[in-house]
Order: C-alpha cells, then structure tokens, then sequence
C-alpha cells in the first residue's frame, strides 16, 4: 500500500488564522508517501528519506520510540493500541519519503511533517479498515507539534487545490486564471513552532490593531484576490511583522520584496517567515513574461525557484 499527501502553501492568512480570521491555502504538487509492504523478516522495519533517521527494527509487542515510527506509534497510541501486533498479525516493513519537501537537505517549508503525518494516518486507517477524518488528523498532528499551529497545513494536504480554512472548517476555493504565482526558498530553514510561540506570547498584551488589519485583508483576498489587495497584504503582515518583533521578514525575504518590486509583482513570505519559502504574486495576463523575468533574477542573485504546480487532490491511496 502507498498513500500520498500533497504540501501546502499559505498564500493568505499566516498569523491571522491563528486568531480567528480565514486563510487561503494552496496543495502543491510536492508529494510524502507512506509505503506499507510485508516485511521480509519476523521484524517491523521503519526508515525514512527526506526528514533522514537511523532505519530500525523491532519486535511486534511494543511501539517504538524510534523517530523513524514517531507518526505510527503516535498515531496507534491515539486509537488506544498498545503494540505494532494490534495493526497487523504479519510484520510490515513502513517507509516514508519526504524527499520532495527538501533541497539541499535542508527543509523547504512546504508542509513535510503534516503531509508525513496525513499520509501515515491514512496509510493505517486504511489498513485497520477504520473510518478517516481531516479532524482526526489534524488533532493528531496539532498534537505532535505541541498543541502549536491552526491545522492549515493537513487542511490543505486533506483536500488539495485552494481552500478557504477558519477554526477547521474548510471551503473550497477557485483562483484566478490571471493571477500567476512563483513560489521561492530564502536559502534558510525556519522553525515554525518558535514562531507561533513568540506569537501567541505577544498577542496576549500588545495592541492588535496590526493584526485586525491584516485579519481583515485576509477575510477580503478570501472572496476576492487581486494584485491590488495582496499589495495591501503585503504592507499589513510588515506592520504586523515590525509591531510584534516576529522577523517575518528576514533579510533574504526583505531582498526577495525589492527584486519583484523591479518586475511590478508582490511578494511575502508564506506561513511563519522567517526563512523558509515566499511567493510572488503577477498579472501575467496584463505581463505574459514577467515570471519567467522574475525567476531567472531571483535565481541570478542566488535563491532557489522550484518548479511547482497546484495539486488538485489531496491525501489519497496510490491508484
């Protein structure tokens, strides 16, 4: 068995979900898997690539601790099972690959541990022939990160496409044929969950008027994104950024902004900030080529562009 989930991109909405607001989501195309086979020996085997840990093995009357089968034994934990015997009677060798959510070995930003999450708890379900749910998931993996984050990130990989997420319930949405995107890697790893704790402690006695913009503006680009509105978008998450000393923007995200500016497009950083990946945002139906410009001068001055397409499914079993 083979179960694949997409990663995400936060186009709309970091931070602002966090308090209530809606975000606007897109799957990429960079796909985890989770792959289930018979084990060749009376031993589970666990390994991974991507997110690298040292392969095990072990025997079928406990659940490893191991951070190769950190998702499975938490995952099995939470449905009340006590050993790997209670998922199967025959051994199972389990892998999974992030490899597509890394460059350079160094992680892009693109969502791997909730796609990993995701295409695990399907991959079990599956086997244990149980009923899933997005809510389950996200409870799962909100659980693993500590209780941190809003769950838009297994949203995303549960449906693919656009969405509209706000305090877990999903909409789907469409997106505008004339509104290209381009996403960028700053060259840095960030640590999401450092963020959103820096966050969560700042909002508790600061002014939030930066954040009830920025609230607003994505409630807005929700229903009716353009080029005008990101641009409004962009100056509130630099308020919000510069008011609650979060570094969103960070030097190599602050050089992404003016080499797009020189082009007319927009860009932010996506999620957390702080490192990690940005997009830009062009109307290439009024500029056709100015992508293609945009990229090979953000490549020029060293940044990483993959090449990535909206996924238009979510989590699913490998056909």
């Amino acid at each position: 068995m083979q179960v694949s989930a997409p990663g995400k991109v936060v186009l709309f909405g970091e931070y602002a979900v966090l308090d209530g607001a809606p975000a606007t989501v897109m799957a990429v195309n960079a796909h985890a898997t989770c792959d289930l086979v018979p084990s060749n020996d009376h031993h589970w085997h666990f390994s991974s690539s991507g997110f690298v840990s040292e392969p095990i093995h072990c025997i079928d009357s406990i659940l490893p601790d191991h951070a190769s089968a950190g998702f499975v034994a938490a995952i099995l934990k939470h449905w009340g099972f006590e050993s790997l015997r209670d998922l199967s009677a025959q051994p199972l060798t389990i892998h999974t690959d992030t490899t597509p959510f890394f460059y350079a070995n160094k992680k892009l930003g693109l969502g791997s541990s909730a796609a990993a999450c995701t295409a695990t708890y399907l991959a079990l379900a599956e086997k244990l022939q149980r009923q899933p749910s997005m809510h389950e998931a996200l409870h799962l993996h909100r659980t693993w990160q500590g209780g941190k984050g809003s769950g838009l990130d297994v949203a995303s990989c549960w449906h693919g496409s656009v969405i509209r997420f706000q305090n877990a319930q999903v909409e789907s949405l469409s997106w505008p044929h004339n509104l290209g995107w381009q996403i960028v890697w700053s060259g840095i790893s960030a640590a999401t969950t450092d963020h959103i704790g820096h966050f969560d402690g700042w909002r508790k006695h600061a002014d939030l008027s930066p954040l009830n913009r920025l609230s607003e503006l994505s409630k807005t680009l929700c229903n009716d994104p353009s080029l005008e509105l990101i641009k409004a978008y962009q100056g509130a998450l630099m308020d919000l950024d510069n008011a609650a000393k979060l570094k969103i923007f960070s030097a190599e995200h602050r050089e992404l902004v003016k080499i797009a500016a020189d082009f007319g497009l927009v860009y932010k950083p996506c999620g957390a900030g702080g490192g990690d990946i940005g997009i830009a945002f062009a109307d290439t139906e009024q500029q056709p080529m100015v992508l293609d410009n945009f990229r090979n001068a953000a490549t020029a001055a060293g940044f990483y562009c993959p090449t990535l397409e909206m996924a238009q499914h979510g989590v699913r079993l490998a056909q």
